[in-house]
């Protein structure tokens, strides 16, 4: 539970976990239901959908990264966000993270918007992905520890290969997950020097 508690420095991933909590519980009451919620309600409420979205409605590509499909996926994406986001949301900063994280939201709806037009996608989990591409672009760097490096690295690759893997033989929508993990990756290179900077000014740690 320590991991969604808000303290200095590491208050805006639980932050995040929390309006995602509250729109979750939005969703409850106006579908009635918690382990999964129908199709027709979640484009209501902002799903990403090409139909709509294409026709204007450009905002669901952020709204959808909010919504989520029922109570087994929010709390799946919860866990995951806080995990990563305790390592990433002190070495980016707070504008940093946020924009990083809405960014690769964005591009991971966009990605499902080109390769699953006629799909409702929701969740945080392409901007997850996202954040995930982006300390793996850290990991190959000599931004860390060797020791370090070589440990997150592995489990990295391992979580973000297993969920890919997962993707293909089921519901899931793997063009946001591919489409957040690259458009993360490619930004952890653009933002590294920045995050160097930040780095040296927190030594020690694993730098």
């Amino acid at each position: 539970m320590n991991l969604f508690a808000m303290r200095r420095g590491y208050w805006l991933t639980p932050a995040i976990i929390y309006i995602n909590a509250a729109i979750f519980l939005f969703t409850v009451a106006y579908t009635q239901s918690i382990m999964w919620f129908p199709a027709r309600a979640l484009v209501e409420l902002g799903a990403n959908f090409g139909p709509l979205t294409l026709d204007g409605q450009w905002w669901r590509l952020l709204t959808s990264v909010f919504l989520h499909g029922g109570l087994l996926h929010i709390v799946f994406n919860a866990i995951v966000l806080a995990n990563i986001g305790i390592f990433l949301e002190p070495l980016l900063g707070r504008v940093s993270f946020i924009i990083v994280y809405l960014l690769t939201g964005l591009l991971a709806s966009t990605a499902s918007l080109v390769f699953n037009d006629n799909v409702v996608s929701v969740g945080a989990s392409g901007a997850i992905f996202g954040m995930y591409g982006f300390f793996l672009a850290l990991l190959t760097t000599n931004l860390f520890k060797p020791d370090f490096r070589s440990m997150f690295l592995k489990n990295t690759l391992g979580f973000v290969g297993l969920n890919i893997a997962i993707g293909f033989f089921g519901p899931i929508d793997n063009a946001a997950h591919i489409g957040g993990l690259v458009s993360g990756f490619v930004l952890g290179y653009v933002w590294l020097p920045y995050v160097r900077r930040r780095a040296q000014r927190q030594r020690p740690g694993p730098f």
